[in-house]
């Protein structure tokens, strides 16, 4: 059974808007800095 990461390796990724987004270096998923919160990362059309 997998448990639930607690997101406490992360790292600033970039910042947009005033806002900081880290990523954490276990799962690999990105929050917004201020709730930790998981972004939805949409995929760019070329």
């Amino acid at each position: 059974m997998q448990t639930a990461c607690d997101h406490t390796r992360t790292q600033m990724i970039a910042r947009r808007d005033g806002v900081d987004y880290l990523e954490c270096l276990d799962c690999r998923q990105i929050f917004e800095a201020e709730d930790l919160e998981p972004v939805k990362v949409e995929e760019e059309e070329e």
